[in-house]
């Protein structure tokens, strides 16, 4: 595998609005590590041209951003990564920040893998947004407690962290800010915190967790 990302970047809805925005993070760190990266950008992020890509680019990386289920992750407007097509992943890391496909999708991509792992989420990716700033997404204060530390997933990558640490690093973040805002106090703490522990307990690492870019 060659060092490299490629990331999806759906925008068509506030959710993947919100957690594309918010991948300008992940963006950026892979420029200051000079890891080239490939950007499958709102209508760009269909299975074609994600197809395309892989096929083309023999990237170690790949990030989903999207809604997802127990089989499937998709991009702008359909399915991008399912089963037919899994066997792209089976020896890259993938991290998949898409409800629920580390439950099922996952492990049929790293069936008899050797070298690849899949970071992703059992439960659905849960995420508060302050409603004022649902037209500005990177001015929320809210996002950043839940979308920052799925973030270190791939950030950790990219520092050239192994696939454990990346996942334990996110974890630990989550578990930091759960704290946060119980200390914080008010009315909507428990439900961060709720939504929190629901990603912490649903976030898994299927395959080699000795997995390096």
């Amino acid at each position: 595998m060659d060092k490299g990302m490629i990331i999806t970047l759906p925008r068509n809805d506030y959710v993947t609005e919100y957690i594309s925005q918010y991948s300008i993070e992940i963006i950026n760190q892979a420029r200051i590590k000079g890891v080239p990266v490939k950007e499958l950008k709102d209508k760009n992020a269909n299975r074609e041209e994600f197809e395309s890509v892989l096929r083309k680019l023999n990237y170690s990386l790949i990030v989903f951003n999207g809604h997802g289920s127990e089989v499937s992750i998709e991009g702008q407007n359909g399915v991008l990564a399912d089963k037919a097509n899994s066997s792209l992943l089976k020896e890259r890391i993938t991290y998949a920040r898409s409800c629920s496909a580390g439950s099922i999708l996952g492990r049929i991509c790293m069936k008899d893998s050797k070298k690849g792992c899949f970071i992703g989420y059992t439960l659905p990716f849960m995420f508060y947004v302050d409603s004022n700033w649902i037209s500005t997404p990177r001015k929320d204060s809210v996002a950043p407690l839940f979308l920052e530390p799925s973030n270190l997933v791939a950030i950790s990558l990219l520092k050239g962290n192994s696939a454990l640490h990346a996942h334990e690093n996110s974890k630990k973040q989550m578990l930091k800010n759960i704290n946060k805002v119980l200390r914080r106090g008010g009315n909507e703490s428990f439900l961060f915190a709720q939504a929190l522990w629901n990603n912490y307990l649903g976030q898994v690492l299927i395959g080699n967790p000795s997995a390096v870019m």
